[in-house]
Formats: C-alpha cells, structure tokens, sequence
C-alpha cells in the first residue's frame, strides 16, 4: 500500500492584540526563539511528517519576509505564504498552497496548528496523524481540571459535566478531500464563529457530516497557546521542565566578516509591455517578459545580494508562480532584500551592475536609476551601475533581450 504523506499547515497569521508588544506574539521569543518556530521545529521533526506550510500574517511583507528567512533552515517547510482576514481564510490559504506544490492523496492526513501552540510535541503530532483516515478526523482535548458552568447573560444556567467536556488543541488533522469540502463550503457562505477545524467540520451540511466521524485523541496538559504575556513565562518554564535550554538555538551556519555574491538574470523582449530597468520606465518600443516588471537590472542585484549574505535566490523569496508577486514592482524585491541583509547580521557594502544590451542605450538613465534603487535600500552603500553592448553577438546582440550581471559585498555588524 502506498505510504500516506502527511502535510502540516502552521497558521501564525494573527496580530496577537491580548499580547500587546512591540511585534505580533508569533515573533515574541521563549527563550531566545520566536514563538511559531517553537512549533516548526517540532513538526520538523515528527516522523510522520512530509512537508509543512507556514502562513504567516497577509498584510506585512516584512513579516513574511522574516518567516522565510527564519524557516530556511527546515528542510520540510515547503512555502511561507500569506494569511487572511480570518483564521479560517488563512487555513484555506495554506491548503492553496499545498495544492499548487504537492498534490496530496484524498486521504492523506492535512494537520492544521496553531502557530502559537510552542509546545507541542512531535509524539502527539504523530498521534494525530495516524489516527487521520478517509471519513475521520482527530483532536486532542484536555478535560477541565475546573467546574464548568453554562451562563446565560450574566446568569449561570447550571452545571455542565465537565467529564463530557473538552479543551480543544492542535494540531487538528482532517483528511485532505474532507477539508477541501469543509473550506469549499464555507467559502460558498463564510460563517461567522469557526474557530478550529472541527466547528469547520461541524458547519457542513447534514447529509455530509453523518458520513463522517471526529475522534478525539487524549491532549497534551503542556500543549498551551499563547494569549497573554504571562504564557510566555509559563512556556519557558514548562520547556526548561523537558530540559530545553536558552542556548538551544537555530540551526546556525559560518558567518565571514566580509562576503560576496553573484547574481545573473536575463528576460526577453515582449512587445505591449512597458521597459522597466532600475526601478525607471525607460522609453522603448518593447518591454521585458516576466511575472513581475521584469526589471532585470534589479533581479540580477537581488541575487547577488541574497548569494552574499546565504539566503538562497530570488526565486524562493519571490517565486514567479505566486500571484501576489504579479507585475509586482521589482524594487519591492530589493527593499525586502536588504531587510534580510540587516536581520542576518551585516550590512551592505557595495553592488556593481553591468547590464548588456544593444537598445536602448542607457547611460543617460543611469543617475535616475541610481536614485530610485538608492530610495529603497535604507542604507547608505557604494553603488554602481555600468551598460555595455555585446558587440551583435549572442541573443542580447541580436536584440532579443537584456541580460544583467551584479556583484553585491556585505560585511558582519
């Protein structure tokens, strides 16, 4: 029998206003370590697990940007995509996602988590997992340790069983086609109070909810969520209880004082779009094909950038079957390149682009190109864009397109 892949998506999309703070409570650290790779690292490491999506919050790109850049190190995390408004959306989001990666199997267990659930464990994420089937989800609760009370208004009603009760936790797993429809129907008609993937599972029409079963899986007491300020402490002793010391870091890999990239990029022409070079509309009777504005100039830059500083290349960050990043302004790109730059420790020394091409001439564009790009990079550095021809050779010669080239320096703060 095939051996079922199983998928996680972390949703850490909220803005976290209970834990007020000078960053959302994802990006708050329990011992050093912000608080949604707590759970990354845990699902990294459950044996179960195939891959992972990350949604992290849907209007904050700085944000995002810093998510890849914490989760490179994890090898299963597949993609780091944006949210929604809800955390219902978001979870549809991160299933979107996992669609256009890896088509999962209609049975394959998809586990749905709390991004700010540190402490869960690999063991009961596995747990969740093999108990996922075709017509059966799972959920972990935990009994009320306190008496539960039904209150009306102001007023309690009576006395709930509390051993007929659960505190629900994640992960949540749900079979991939069950899910599908659970968040199809719900897009039909976004209800209002879905709070987990069983009330999604619960807001199916009758007919499709007989047919299937939730089995509940004994919780982890430890498994908490971090609402309030004083979770954060409680996490940090609970971890030092299972011996996790502050010095358990990040995967971490040598940083040199002074380092290179290189980056290399070419686009070809395409007639009905505008020429966009530098961050500057260049006057031409054709412009660069790409998912973006082609800005060649610029990709060749941000890899140069992203190669010095180890932070892989321009496609893992932007990549150009995301419709977010359509005819998406490239100095965008490089705003967030440089963010990445100072989040790692250095700072930008110098870049020095050459771009080839037979037509347009450019010279005379270049101190406007040196303005915009300077703009955006929120730091002083040297700077330099050089262009040249190749002679009539090669494609660039026989003005089918544009090619660039760029060299970026970073040194260690």
């Amino acid at each position: 029998m095939r051996r079922r892949s199983v998928f996680a998506i972390i949703v850490a999309a909220g803005s976290g206003s209970r834990c007020p703070g000078p960053q959302s409570k994802q990006f708050s650290e329990i011992n050093g370590r912000p608080v949604f790779i707590w759970s990354v690292e845990a699902f990294q490491e459950a044996e179960r697990v195939t891959g992972i999506i990350v949604v992290g919050p849907g209007n904050d790109d700085a944000a995002l940007t810093k998510m890849r850049s914490l989760t490179e190190p994890f090898s299963k995390v597949l993609k780091v995509t944006a949210g929604g408004k809800s955390r219902t959306e978001s979870v549809n989001n991160g299933v979107a996602e996992l669609k256009n990666i890896d088509h999962p199997a209609l049975d394959d267990p998809i586990l749905i988590h709390d991004g700010v659930r540190p402490l869960i464990t690999p063991q009961l994420i596995d747990l969740v997992a093999e108990n996922v089937t075709s017509n059966q989800a799972a959920i972990p609760t935990t009994t009320p340790t306190a008496t539960v009370k039904k209150i009306t208004g102001n007023k309690i009603v009576r006395t709930i069983n509390r051993e007929e009760t659960g505190l629900a936790q994640t992960p949540q797993g749900v079979p991939y086609s069950l899910l599908c429809q659970a968040l199809s129907h719900w897009a039909a008609d976004p209800t209002p109070g879905i709070t987990d993937e069983g009330s999604l599972l619960e807001n199916l029409p009758p007919e499709s909810r007989d047919l299937l079963t939730v089995i509940n899986i004994p919780g982890d007491p430890d498994n908490l969520k971090v609402t309030f300020p004083r979770d954060l402490q409680q996490a940090e002793a609970i971890l030092k209880k299972r011996g996790k010391k502050q010095e358990t870091k990040l995967p971490t890999t040598y940083k040199p004082r002074i380092a290179t990239g290189f980056g290399y990029d070419v686009h070809a022409f395409k007639t009905g779009r505008k020429l966009i070079l530098g961050g500057l509309e260049i006057p031409h009777h054709s412009g660069l094909d790409g998912h973006s504005d082609a800005d060649v100039l610029i990709h060749a830059l941000v890899d140069a950038i992203f190669g010095a500083v180890g932070a892989g290349d321009i496609g893992h960050h932007f990549p150009d079957n995301d419709p977010v990043h359509k005819n998406r302004c490239s100095l965008d790109f490089l705003e967030q390149a440089v963010l990445i730059v100072e989040e790692r420790g250095f700072y930008l020394e110098a870049a020095d682009i050459t771009v080839v091409a037979e037509q347009p001439k450019l010279n005379t564009h270049i101190p406007a190109m040196l303005q915009k790009l300077r703009g955006v990079m929120n730091q002083p550095c040297q700077l330099n864009i050089k262009a040249t021809t190749s002679e009539g050779l090669g494609f660039t010669g026989r003005r089918e397109g544009i090619a660039a080239y760029a060299i970026a320096t970073v040194s260690a703060n």
